[in-house]
């Protein structure tokens, strides 16, 4: 397949994302420079980022732990993950990763990505809306999950259509995976973990009362180089301890 409106990455079988390179396929969402903030704000958490500029120096360093546990849910590539974790061992940290997606095509792209991983880990095919995808813990929980609402679905550029439809719709309000994904937290998460998700840009008030409604702590909003609302972050301590 192919014109002008046909994203360059299907094209070149990669797309660069901040320090590797990723095999990029058909029915797996690109990535993009934006949600390299979310790379960087799990690297703030573990207090491994030294260079952080902008909103992410607004968060605050929570995980101690050496030996860190991430998970990479509605994972794609495996970008998000794997980047933080390759990061993470640059810095001198020991750290497992769970990369977990519902797509076939997904499921192949980020274990041939595996290539460029320099962690522990392994790959889950999960619906999370609809089962929790590991028996594990984890220290931090990362998502970029789809999240266009209907509307908005239908006034995406040519070029954004040839990606996945599962891979970008998040309901009526683009907001469902949310609510899952601060529930799956607090099943998941060991004591004072964080959950990291990229949103719309117009949805970053929401998301965070979403983290408050269920019990998350130090919520914090960052935006991206842009300047538009792209990430929450939030520490669950446990039931009450909020």
């Amino acid at each position: 397949m192919s014109g002008k409106d046909y994203p360059e990455a299907y094209l070149n079988g990669f797309q660069d994302f901040y320090y590797e390179r990723y095999r990029v396929v058909e029915g797996v969402l690109i990535p993009r420079p934006d949600t390299e903030l979310l790379v960087e704000a799990a690297l703030m958490l573990c207090g491994a980022l030294d260079s952080g500029v902008g909103d992410v120096l607004k968060v605050k360093p929570q995980i101690a732990s050496r030996e860190i546990a991430i998970a990479d849910l509605c994972t794609g590539t495996g970008c998000v993950g794997i980047s933080s974790a390759n990061a993470l061992i640059r810095s001198g940290r020991s750290c497992s990763l769970t990369l977990v997606d519902v797509s076939d095509a997904a499921i192949k792209c980020c274990t041939e990505n595996l290539s460029v991983c320099k962690a522990q880990a392994r790959v889950i095919k999960a619906d999370i809306l609809r089962e929790i995808p590991s028996s594990g813990r984890f220290d931090i929980i990362m998502s970029n999950p789809p999240y266009i609402t209907d509307e908005e679905m239908d006034e995406l550029p040519l070029s954004v259509r040839y990606e996945p439809e599962l891979a970008l719709r998040g309901g009526s309000d683009g907001l469902v995976f949310y609510h899952r994904l601060c529930q799956l937290g607090k099943e998941l998460l060991n004591p004072g973990g964080a959950l990291a998700v990229e949103h719309g840009y117009l949805q970053q008030d929401q998301v965070m009362d979403i983290f408050r409604q269920n019990g998350y702590s130090d919520v914090t909003g960052l935006k991206d180089f842009g300047g538009n609302p792209r990430v929450v972050t939030g520490i669950y301590r446990g039931e009450g301890n909020a």
